[in-house]
Protein backbone atom coordinates (compact mmCIF):
# COMPACT_ATOMS: atom_id res chain seq x y z
CA UNK A 1 0.00 0.00 0.00
CA UNK A 2 1.37 3.39 -0.94
CA UNK A 3 1.51 6.36 1.42
CA UNK A 4 0.96 9.89 0.06
CA UNK A 5 2.21 12.92 2.02
CA UNK A 6 1.19 16.37 0.70
CA UNK A 7 3.97 18.96 0.38
CA UNK A 8 1.67 21.98 0.34
CA UNK A 9 -2.00 22.80 0.66
CA UNK A 10 -2.42 23.11 -3.11
CA UNK A 11 0.10 21.09 -5.09
CA UNK A 12 2.67 18.33 -4.73
CA UNK A 13 2.97 15.15 -2.66
CA UNK A 14 5.67 12.65 -1.78
CA UNK A 15 4.74 9.01 -2.36
CA UNK A 16 6.29 6.24 -0.26
CA UNK A 17 6.04 2.48 -0.34
CA UNK A 18 6.48 1.80 -4.05
CA UNK A 19 9.35 0.91 -6.37
CA UNK A 20 8.75 2.27 -9.84
CA UNK A 21 8.93 -0.07 -12.82
CA UNK A 22 6.63 -1.63 -15.38
CA UNK A 23 5.47 -4.50 -13.18
CA UNK A 24 3.25 -2.50 -10.81
CA UNK A 25 -0.15 -4.02 -10.15
CA UNK A 26 -3.12 -2.30 -11.83
CA UNK A 27 -4.56 -1.20 -8.48
CA UNK A 28 -1.29 0.57 -7.61
CA UNK A 29 -1.24 2.28 -11.00
CA UNK A 30 -4.84 3.42 -10.39
CA UNK A 31 -3.86 4.82 -6.97
CA UNK A 32 -0.96 6.73 -8.48
CA UNK A 33 -3.15 8.09 -11.26
CA UNK A 34 -5.73 9.24 -8.70
CA UNK A 35 -3.03 10.90 -6.59
CA UNK A 36 -1.61 12.61 -9.69
CA UNK A 37 -5.00 14.13 -10.51
CA UNK A 38 -5.38 15.35 -6.93
CA UNK A 39 -1.85 16.68 -6.27
CA UNK A 40 -0.72 17.36 -9.87
CA UNK A 41 2.91 16.38 -9.17
CA UNK A 42 4.16 13.32 -7.30
CA UNK A 43 7.66 12.81 -5.88
CA UNK A 44 9.40 9.51 -5.20
CA UNK A 45 12.66 9.17 -3.25
CA UNK A 46 15.35 6.50 -3.40
CA UNK A 47 14.45 4.99 -6.77
CA UNK A 48 18.10 4.06 -7.20
CA UNK A 49 17.33 0.76 -8.92
CA UNK A 50 15.40 2.45 -11.72
CA UNK A 51 17.18 1.86 -15.02
CA UNK A 52 16.37 3.59 -18.33
CA UNK A 53 14.33 0.54 -19.36
CA UNK A 54 12.40 0.51 -16.07
CA UNK A 55 11.82 4.24 -16.47
CA UNK A 56 10.31 3.68 -19.92
CA UNK A 57 8.25 0.69 -18.77
CA UNK A 58 6.84 2.67 -15.84
CA UNK A 59 5.83 5.51 -18.15
CA UNK A 60 4.02 3.12 -20.48
CA UNK A 61 1.69 2.12 -17.64
CA UNK A 62 0.08 5.56 -18.00
CA UNK A 63 -0.14 5.89 -21.78
CA UNK A 64 1.75 6.07 -25.05
CA UNK A 65 5.21 7.59 -24.81
CA UNK A 66 6.36 10.35 -27.13
CA UNK A 67 9.76 11.59 -28.29
CA UNK A 68 10.74 15.24 -28.17
CA UNK A 69 11.56 16.37 -31.73
CA UNK A 70 14.84 18.05 -30.76
CA UNK A 71 16.03 15.28 -28.45
CA UNK A 72 18.94 13.07 -29.41
CA UNK A 73 19.36 9.82 -27.51
CA UNK A 74 19.84 6.10 -28.00
CA UNK A 75 16.23 5.68 -26.86
CA UNK A 76 14.14 8.32 -28.63
CA UNK A 77 11.52 8.29 -25.86
CA UNK A 78 14.11 8.95 -23.14
CA UNK A 79 15.34 12.55 -23.12
CA UNK A 80 18.54 13.60 -21.34
CA UNK A 81 18.56 17.06 -19.74
CA UNK A 82 22.06 18.07 -18.68
CA UNK A 83 23.36 21.24 -17.10
CA UNK A 84 27.07 21.77 -16.58
CA UNK A 85 29.49 24.71 -16.70
CA UNK A 86 30.28 23.95 -20.36
CA UNK A 87 26.58 24.26 -21.27
CA UNK A 88 26.47 28.00 -20.52
CA UNK A 89 27.73 28.96 -23.98
CA UNK A 90 25.28 26.60 -25.68
CA UNK A 91 22.38 28.18 -23.78
CA UNK A 92 23.23 31.55 -25.36
CA UNK A 93 21.78 30.20 -28.64
CA UNK A 94 18.34 29.84 -27.05
CA UNK A 95 16.35 32.82 -25.73
CA UNK A 96 14.53 30.56 -23.28
CA UNK A 97 15.62 27.63 -21.13
CA UNK A 98 14.21 25.42 -18.41
CA UNK A 99 14.59 28.33 -15.99
CA UNK A 100 11.37 29.94 -17.22
CA UNK A 101 7.89 28.95 -16.13
CA UNK A 102 6.45 26.69 -18.81
CA UNK A 103 4.29 23.74 -19.75
CA UNK A 104 6.16 21.25 -21.94
CA UNK A 105 5.45 21.21 -25.70
CA UNK A 106 2.33 23.36 -25.49
CA UNK A 107 3.17 24.12 -29.14
CA UNK A 108 1.98 20.65 -30.14
CA UNK A 109 -1.58 20.16 -31.34
CA UNK A 110 -1.78 17.47 -28.64
CA UNK A 111 0.55 18.56 -25.79
CA UNK A 112 1.88 16.01 -23.34
CA UNK A 113 -0.29 14.53 -20.62
CA UNK A 114 2.57 14.05 -18.18
CA UNK A 115 6.30 13.75 -17.67
CA UNK A 116 8.43 11.52 -15.44
CA UNK A 117 11.81 13.00 -14.53
CA UNK A 118 14.58 11.00 -12.85
CA UNK A 119 17.68 12.45 -11.20
CA UNK A 120 20.85 10.79 -12.54
CA UNK A 121 23.51 13.23 -11.32
CA UNK A 122 22.88 16.01 -8.84
CA UNK A 123 25.07 19.05 -8.06
CA UNK A 124 26.34 19.59 -4.49
CA UNK A 125 23.93 22.54 -4.14
CA UNK A 126 21.13 24.04 -6.19
CA UNK A 127 19.15 22.62 -9.08
CA UNK A 128 15.74 22.48 -7.42
CA UNK A 129 12.58 22.38 -9.52
CA UNK A 130 9.35 24.26 -8.78
CA UNK A 131 5.83 23.49 -9.95
CA UNK A 132 2.83 25.82 -10.10
CA UNK A 133 -0.84 24.82 -9.91
CA UNK A 134 -2.51 26.54 -12.84
CA UNK A 135 -5.99 25.72 -11.59
CA UNK A 136 -5.20 27.73 -8.46
CA UNK A 137 -3.64 30.44 -10.64
CA UNK A 138 -6.92 30.80 -12.55
CA UNK A 139 -9.04 30.61 -9.40
CA UNK A 140 -6.97 33.48 -7.94
CA UNK A 141 -8.14 35.86 -10.65
CA UNK A 142 -11.20 38.07 -10.18
CA UNK A 143 -14.52 36.78 -11.55
CA UNK A 144 -14.46 39.64 -14.08
CA UNK A 145 -11.03 38.62 -15.38
CA UNK A 146 -12.01 34.95 -15.44
CA UNK A 147 -15.03 35.78 -17.56
CA UNK A 148 -13.00 37.91 -19.96
CA UNK A 149 -10.42 35.15 -20.44
CA UNK A 150 -12.74 32.20 -21.04
CA UNK A 151 -13.53 32.89 -24.73
CA UNK A 152 -9.94 33.80 -25.64
CA UNK A 153 -7.48 31.64 -27.53
CA UNK A 154 -3.71 31.95 -27.64
CA UNK A 155 -1.05 31.02 -30.19
CA UNK A 156 1.74 28.66 -29.14
CA UNK A 157 4.86 28.36 -31.28
CA UNK A 158 7.83 25.98 -31.27
CA UNK A 159 10.05 28.59 -32.90
CA UNK A 160 9.88 31.04 -30.00
CA UNK A 161 12.15 28.87 -27.84
CA UNK A 162 13.93 26.46 -30.15
CA UNK A 163 14.15 28.21 -33.51
CA UNK A 164 17.17 30.45 -32.77
CA UNK A 165 19.27 27.44 -31.76
CA UNK A 166 18.70 25.48 -34.97
CA UNK A 167 20.41 25.60 -38.34
CA UNK A 168 18.27 27.51 -40.89
CA UNK A 169 17.29 24.38 -42.82
CA UNK A 170 16.35 22.53 -39.60
CA UNK A 171 14.41 25.54 -38.38
CA UNK A 172 12.42 25.67 -41.62
CA UNK A 173 11.72 21.93 -41.47
CA UNK A 174 10.51 22.15 -37.89
CA UNK A 175 8.30 25.14 -38.69
CA UNK A 176 6.68 23.08 -41.44
CA UNK A 177 6.28 20.04 -39.22
CA UNK A 178 5.03 22.02 -36.20
CA UNK A 179 3.26 25.20 -37.34
CA UNK A 180 1.86 27.53 -34.66
CA UNK A 181 -1.27 26.20 -32.94
CA UNK A 182 -4.13 27.82 -31.07
CA UNK A 183 -5.22 26.62 -27.64
CA UNK A 184 -7.78 28.06 -25.23
CA UNK A 185 -6.37 30.55 -22.73
CA UNK A 186 -8.53 28.78 -20.14
CA UNK A 187 -8.16 25.03 -20.53
CA UNK A 188 -10.39 22.36 -18.97
CA UNK A 189 -8.92 19.60 -16.81
CA UNK A 190 -10.25 16.47 -18.58
CA UNK A 191 -10.28 14.49 -15.32
CA UNK A 192 -12.15 16.97 -13.11
CA UNK A 193 -13.72 19.58 -15.41
CA UNK A 194 -11.92 22.36 -13.52
CA UNK A 195 -10.78 25.43 -15.49
CA UNK A 196 -7.10 26.35 -15.53
CA UNK A 197 -4.84 28.98 -17.03
CA UNK A 198 -3.03 27.67 -20.12
CA UNK A 199 -0.48 30.20 -21.35
CA UNK A 200 3.25 30.12 -20.66
CA UNK A 201 6.18 32.44 -21.23
CA UNK A 202 8.31 30.13 -23.35
CA UNK A 203 5.83 29.01 -25.99
CA UNK A 204 2.79 31.35 -25.98
CA UNK A 205 3.37 34.19 -28.45
CA UNK A 206 0.12 36.18 -28.49
CA UNK A 207 -3.62 36.22 -27.91
CA UNK A 208 -5.39 35.36 -31.17
CA UNK A 209 -7.19 38.31 -32.78
CA UNK A 210 -5.95 40.86 -30.26
CA UNK A 211 -3.83 43.95 -30.88
CA UNK A 212 -0.20 42.99 -30.26
CA UNK A 213 0.34 45.62 -27.57
CA UNK A 214 -2.82 44.56 -25.75
CA UNK A 215 -1.87 40.92 -26.14
CA UNK A 216 1.64 41.46 -24.74
CA UNK A 217 0.28 43.36 -21.75
CA UNK A 218 -2.32 40.71 -20.93
CA UNK A 219 0.10 37.82 -21.39
CA UNK A 220 2.70 39.40 -19.10
CA UNK A 221 0.01 39.71 -16.43
CA UNK A 222 -1.04 36.08 -16.90
CA UNK A 223 2.54 34.77 -16.93
CA UNK A 224 3.03 36.27 -13.47
CA UNK A 225 0.24 34.10 -12.07
CA UNK A 226 2.60 31.10 -12.14
CA UNK A 227 5.21 32.97 -10.08
CA UNK A 228 3.09 33.35 -6.92
CA UNK A 229 4.53 31.18 -4.13
CA UNK A 230 1.11 30.27 -2.75
CA UNK A 231 0.39 28.33 -5.95
CA UNK A 232 3.70 26.43 -5.88
CA UNK A 233 5.71 23.60 -4.41
CA UNK A 234 9.49 23.17 -4.56
CA UNK A 235 11.48 19.94 -4.73
CA UNK A 236 15.13 19.42 -3.82
CA UNK A 237 16.58 16.52 -5.76
CA UNK A 238 18.70 13.65 -4.56
CA UNK A 239 20.20 10.96 -6.74
CA UNK A 240 17.44 8.47 -7.52
CA UNK A 241 14.61 10.95 -6.95
CA UNK A 242 11.73 10.89 -9.44
CA UNK A 243 9.04 13.47 -10.18
CA UNK A 244 5.86 12.66 -12.10
CA UNK A 245 3.74 15.68 -13.05
CA UNK A 246 0.52 16.44 -14.87
CA UNK A 247 1.72 18.66 -17.70
CA UNK A 248 -1.82 19.78 -18.51
CA UNK A 249 -2.52 21.44 -15.17
CA UNK A 250 0.91 22.69 -14.07
CA UNK A 251 3.88 24.74 -15.10
CA UNK A 252 7.40 24.09 -13.87
CA UNK A 253 10.70 25.93 -13.47
CA UNK A 254 14.18 24.41 -13.11
CA UNK A 255 16.45 26.64 -11.04
CA UNK A 256 19.64 27.53 -12.86
CA UNK A 257 21.71 27.87 -9.68
CA UNK A 258 23.97 24.84 -9.88
CA UNK A 259 27.21 26.81 -10.04
CA UNK A 260 30.02 24.54 -11.20
CA UNK A 261 28.02 21.42 -10.44
CA UNK A 262 26.50 19.01 -12.95
CA UNK A 263 22.78 18.27 -13.08
CA UNK A 264 21.72 15.41 -15.34
CA UNK A 265 18.13 14.20 -15.57
CA UNK A 266 16.33 11.63 -17.71
CA UNK A 267 12.77 12.39 -18.79
CA UNK A 268 10.02 10.18 -20.18
CA UNK A 269 6.93 11.92 -21.57
CA UNK A 270 3.40 10.58 -21.97
CA UNK A 271 1.25 11.67 -24.91
CA UNK A 272 -1.81 13.82 -24.23
CA UNK A 273 -4.96 15.13 -25.83
CA UNK A 274 -5.95 18.39 -27.50
CA UNK A 275 -6.79 21.15 -24.99
CA UNK A 276 -10.40 22.28 -24.82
Amino acid sequence: MIHVRPLSSRIGAEVHGVELDGTLRPEIVAELRKALVEFKVLFFRDQTRMTPDKHLDFGRLFGTLEAHPVATADRSELMTLRRAPDVATARANFPYGEDYWHSDVSWREHPSFGSILRAVEIPPVGGDTLWADMEAAFAGLSPQMQGALRPLRAIHDFDRAFGPGLAPEDRAAMAKRFPPVEHPVVRTNPDTGAPLLYVNEIFTTRIAGMDLRESDSLLQFLYRQATKPEYQCRFSWREGSVAFWDNRTTQHYACHDTGKGVREMHRVTISGDRPY
